[in-house]
């Protein structure tokens, strides 16, 4: 079987899911959310940032469009598969590393701060991101 007919199989969806999929969770939306936590994160790092960052707020995953819609919709449509699985893991662990540098930054160890936004940050943000482009294109791929 090709790739492109397991992509077929794995989910099954016909026009109409993706479109409720796409009210459900804009994906490029998401993707622009969570890059732009790097800039927000350096901003505050720099005291450029105006927004209180309060790092017990950050690291909870569910509050974000995204965490809505793992937690919720998309969990109950996605849930079994393992991309959808990684998806959560991956977005919990950047939602606790974005919390990290705030911690570190507000407990005076800002060297700590920079190193966690560049290093773990950074790579968890890209996983991240890679989860949620793989799933939206799987989904996107679907044929009628």
């Amino acid at each position: 079987m090709s790739f492109i007919s397991d992509l077929k199989t794995m989910f099954g969806l016909t026009r109409e899911s993706r479109d409720e999929i796409k009210r459900e969770l804009d994906f490029y939306q998401a993707i622009d959310v969570h890059l732009a936590w790097k800039r927000r994160l350096s901003d505050y790092l720099a005291g450029r940032g105006k927004e209180v960052l309060e790092p017990h707020n950050i690291c909870v995953d569910n509050r974000c469009a995204l965490g809505q819609w793992i937690h919720g919709a998309g969990k109950a449509r996605f849930g079994e598969f393992e991309l959808f699985k990684q998806l959560t893991e991956e977005h919990a662990k950047f939602h606790f590393y974005a919390a990290k540098v705030v911690e570190e930054h507000q407990t005076g160890h800002s060297t700590a701060a920079e190193k966690i936004l560049m290093d773990d940050f950074a790579r968890q943000s890209n996983k991240t991101i890679t989860c949620i482009t793989k799933l939206h294109a799987q989904i996107e791929g679907q044929n009628d």
